[in-house]
């Protein structure tokens, strides 16, 4: 067995979960357009939802990050090590993508189709979560959040013995995704794709890293 399989072994309960949901969410997106998804999610606000999504989407920042990397370092220095280089890794990727796509976030985006004929008539009816900072750049493709999230979240179902455990590590890094659309820092696709490359590349990483060289010889 390669190390590909051997991680593929310890993340199966994770990753079949999270495939059916990845082919909802392509679905979803080549039969709706990019404004249709935004504003339904938009009109899906609440009282709870403004005061819970604001808190869960720091669980894909990178002070979660580092927290997260600190805390394991003294329950099991490799597996701290493996999620750190983990998170670098999917964060460089990200970062890459994101300058290299320069797509804008969703209030330059609206705010740039106002200027345009054919402005969609919704778009004053935009609803912003109270007290949170829009976010408002060519940064937004793909998720950085979402990257983190189900870097993390994958890189915990890896390692977990009981991998029950592997679910509720995917339900939060989905919450921090619908988070970042909640809350209009991203759109749809911005997060789809984070999901893939936090899932996929993770598992690419524990497959080179894991079980070799420094991190196969680091002592729990």
């Amino acid at each position: 067995m390669n190390q590909f399989q051997k991680v593929y072994q310890s993340v199966k309960y994770f990753i079949w979960a999270y495939l059916p949901l990845l082919a909802l969410l392509i679905g979803i997106k080549l039969t709706h357009s990019r404004e249709d998804i935004y504003f339904f999610i938009n009109s899906l606000h609440t009282g709870f939802g403004d005061w819970f999504f604001p808190k869960v989407t720091h669980l894909g920042s990178t002070g979660a990050a580092v927290t997260l990397v600190v805390v394991l370092f003294f329950i099991n220095k490799r597996e701290s090590f493996v999620l750190a280089t983990a998170y670098c890794f999917t964060s460089l990727v990200g970062f890459f993508l994101k300058f290299m796509v320069a797509f804008p976030r969703p209030h330059r985006y609206f705010e740039q189709l106002i200027h345009k004929a054919n402005a969609d008539p919704r778009i004053p009816h935009i609803y912003y979560v109270p007290g949170v900072d829009v976010l408002d750049n060519f940064r937004s493709f793909p998720s950085g959040h979402t990257i983190c999230a189900f870097t993390a979240a994958t890189v915990l179902a890896h390692f977990t013995k009981n991998k029950v455990w592997s679910l509720v590590f995917l339900l939060l890094a989905i919450l921090v995704g619908y988070s970042r659309m909640y809350m209009s820092q991203h759109f749809f696709e911005d997060v789809t794709a984070g999901s893939a490359v936090g899932v996929f590349l993770t598992m690419a990483w524990l497959a080179y890293v894991d079980g070799k060289g420094f991190a196969a010889g680091m002592k729990p």
